[in-house]
């Protein structure tokens, strides 16, 4: 097996080929393959074939573009990766400003017809339903409205990692649930992240629509996660009887927390990014509630092929914090680029109940939300332990708990309740922390 360690999307290579920012999704009409290189459409996580030539050609040559890339047939359609990106006569250099061909743009890391028997073989790895967010709720309910929160166009930093938050106050005349969240990604060469929360009403409220530097990652005391956006997830669509409240009795303020990690130090950049709500007058039969349970306080030796680390929601915690009991529908696993494994484990009276997550092939490029139907019952007074595997053998020096990529995080969730728990806006790792000083 090779391994490329660490393999993020450079969306800075769509301009060091031709056309690299018009090459279409072979399975979605107007739909654009952003990540061409991966086998992911928008980027990260395993290389397709061209992505794979380009990465040894970069390697061999120092050069991206190349006449032997351009003459090669990576996804072995019978054409070659000139032919599909617009450059038959592999003439293209970055500083052409037009294509030689009026010719039709394709994927050159896709064998086209995909319904081909030759290139089924070789597409074996294509979901062409992948990343594509699926909602039928959306779809019955005739009452169903849309409302997408952004962050207003802002620079975006030179270089690094930086978390903007946006205050943002939506007036609603009546009682809501939320029921799916989509999120509005308007710069993918910088989003790490969109996390959504939903704020209570304080004194000297912030001011709205205003774009700054956040306070902290985990958001103001007054703030609950509501949903979240990473790398690898497309949306979530909630199970019928749960739903987020917003309005009269439910949010009306939020906040929006967006990661920029950008590694494009000549590039100026602008985003807007932030998240899409479904919402509707038909109230589910529970509100739902996000919880975080994880490790804040971890140092990784560096040149080691599995290291662990633990995090913990006491009983003493869930006991204290839960009205009831609550049901996990949904659960996502968090770690950065060196975490490999992630298993979340259930215990009452001392004993192993659950293997609520069990993640033996984590990437931080392919995240995913796991459902979980029926929903999984945490009782007050069960222990939650969360156990993170990593990789340290590319690192030369220790690496410790941070925002940045170049950090690790440690982190489970979400999860959905009935009824909600009496100070939901806080993680059990801070809760764990907390009881250890009571």
């Amino acid at each position: 097996m090779t391994l490329f360690d660490g393999n993020y999307s450079y969306p800075s290579y769509q301009s060091s080929i031709p056309n690299g920012d018009k090459v279409p999704h072979p399975c979605h009409q107007n739909t654009l393959w952003n990540g061409i290189g991966h086998e992911l459409p928008g980027g990260g996580g395993a290389l397709n074939t061209f992505g794979i030539d380009l990465y040894q050609n970069k390697v061999n040559t120092g050069k991206i573009w190349t006449k032997s890339l351009c003459e090669a047939d990576s996804d072995g359609d019978g054409r070659t990766n000139g032919q599909e990106l617009g450059d038959p006569d592999c003439l293209w250099t970055e500083n052409t400003s037009q294509l030689f061909t009026n010719s039709t743009i394709t994927h050159p890391g896709i064998c086209e017809p995909t319904d081909s028997e030759n290139c089924r073989k070789k597409n074996k790895w294509l979901k062409c339903d992948d990343n594509i967010f699926h909602c039928p709720s959306i779809q019955d309910d005739p009452d169903v409205k849309e409302l997408t929160l952004r962050i207003p166009k802002t620079k975006v930093q030179q270089k690094g990692s930086r978390y903007i938050c946006t205050h943002l106050h939506v007036p609603l005349d009546g009682d809501y649930h939320v029921i799916a969240f989509k999120p509005h990604i308007d710069n993918r060469r910088v989003v790490h992240h969109v996390i959504l929360f939903g704020c209570d009403a304080v004194e000297n409220q912030p001011r709205v629509n205003e774009a700054r530097t956040c306070d902290s990652i985990e958001g103001p005391s007054y703030c609950r996660i509501v949903t979240f956006w990473t790398l690898g997830v497309d949306g979530e669509c909630f199970p019928d009887q749960f739903g987020i409240p917003i309005g009269n009795h439910g949010f009306t303020r939020f906040m929006l927390q967006i990661h920029w990690q950008n590694s494009e130090n000549d590039l100026i950049q602008t985003d807007s990014s932030g998240m899409t709500l479904y919402y509707t007058t038909a109230l589910r039969s529970y509100n739902a509630a996000v919880l975080t349970v994880g490790q804040t306080m971890f140092h990784l030796g560096p040149g080691q092929s599995e290291v662990k680390v633990e995090g913990n929601c006491i009983g003493q915690c869930t006991k204290r914090e839960f009205k009831g009991p609550i049901y996990i529908h949904s659960s996502s696993n968090h770690m950065h680029t060196l975490g490999r494994k992630q298993r979340v484990e259930q215990y009452r009276n001392g004993s192993l109940i659950n293997v609520i997550s069990d993640q033996d092939d984590y990437s931080f490029h392919r995240q995913h939300i796991q459902k979980h139907n029926p929903p999984i019952e945490i009782q007050p007074g069960d222990d939650l332990r969360v156990t993170c595997t990593y990789d340290t053998t590319s690192r030369n020096e220790t690496t410790s708990f941070g925002e940045g990529t170049e950090h690790e995080i440690e982190f489970w969730g979400k999860c959905e309740d009935k009824p909600a728990f009496k100070n939901w806006d806080k993680g059990c790792n801070e809760l764990f922390n907390e009881s250890l000083h009571e």
